[in-house]
């Protein structure tokens, strides 16, 4: 039993350091990309076999710090699992991590600014393809793996295309703060006539720095005020905090046919997953078997929307569990 404690012990030790220390190197960021052994190499995941929500499901905080120790991920403090907003990222956005066979996952759990993101977007060395009608760009391997699928999709008389023209795939640092604005200022105002805010409240968050700004906003759903755009949610339901987009790392997609459960089969056969609940068009770009998800901490969650694989790490919101 002791030693069963000191394992335990040590495992979240390392999850603490390495989440601390979470860093992709942009230059080599390819090798460190590979979480099957295939050397940063793009090959088609395998398909799935097997029922997958009857699998044990791994602890996402520790297959988290073991695929970081694998990768040797540790440079500069990028994401402490301590603080409360970087926590909040890592459990709704963190299966972007686990992103592989060829893709870079992102260096950090929320980038500073848009010089970060820019850099980052660099060294990824983006593919733009014309997807029903529409140029996206992606990382080369999850733009690879979407072409595959909408041959596949296509061949069956379905069709895989963007929902929000080139903005469904990549984005820049001012788009997430654009989009975050859109739900920010109108909750606000919301928030404010309904009495549940006063008029210095809502001028006080909204000057914040961005940042600062995020813990603010995430406080104030704690107490049931939320920002999403019906105001009945979380915001990070409803649109990513600035500099903490899948979009930013160029590994993920939003799909016009995301209601299509045939369509989410196809993508899911290409390595693509809805990760983000509530956010039913985003797919993220993982690269993997869908067989493999639960031993890197996802855990399938059935909504009236459909499945969702997001990070075994903690309690569902309250706000969703009064929606499922």
């Amino acid at each position: 039993m002791r030693a069963a404690f000191r394992r335990r012990a040590t495992a979240h030790v390392l999850l603490r350091v390495a989440v601390a220390t979470l860093s992709v190197v942009f230059v080599g960021g390819r090798a460190l990309a590979a979480d099957g052994g295939n050397d940063g190499k793009a090959t088609n995941p395998a398909p799935s076999r097997g029922i997958t929500t009857n699998m044990k499901v791994a602890n996402f905080d520790d297959a988290l710090s073991t695929a970081l120790a694998r990768r040797g991920a540790a440079s500069r403090v990028a994401c402490d699992g301590r603080d409360p907003v970087a926590r909040r990222i890592l459990n709704e956005y963190g299966a972007v991590f686990f992103a592989s066979n060829g893709a870079v996952p992102p260096p950090v759990c929320i980038f500073a600014g848009a010089e970060e993101v820019e850099s980052f977007q660099r060294a990824a060395n983006a593919s733009a393809r014309e997807v029903g009608g529409v140029l996206i760009e992606l990382q080369p391997s999850a733009m690879r793996a979407l072409l595959a699928a909408r041959v596949e999709a296509q061949a069956e008389g379905l069709d895989i295309t963007p929902r929000d023209g080139a903005e469904s795939a990549r984005r820049g640092y001012a788009d997430t703060v654009r989009l975050w604005n859109s739900r920010l200022l109108p909750a606000l105002e919301y928030w404010r006539a309904q009495g549940r805010l006063t008029d210095e409240e809502a001028e006080r968050v909204r000057r914040l720095p961005v940042r600062e700004q995020v813990g603010a906003v995430l406080e104030l759903e704690r107490a049931g005020v939320y920002f999403s755009k019906d105001f009945s949610k979380s915001i990070l339901y409803s649109v990513a905090a600035p500099g903490a987009s899948q979009h930013l790392s160029l590994l993920a997609f939003d799909a016009a046919e995301y209601g299509d459960g045939r369509v989410r089969q196809i993508l899911a056969r290409h390595g693509w997953f809805r990760t983000v609940r509530s956010d039913c068009p985003h797919f993220t770009y993982l690269g993997l078997p869908e067989s493999r998800l639960p031993a890197h901490g996802l855990k399938r969650v059935e909504t009236a929307d459909g499945e969702f694989w997001v990070p075994n790490s903690g309690e569902l919101q309250p706000e969703l569990a009064q929606k499922r």
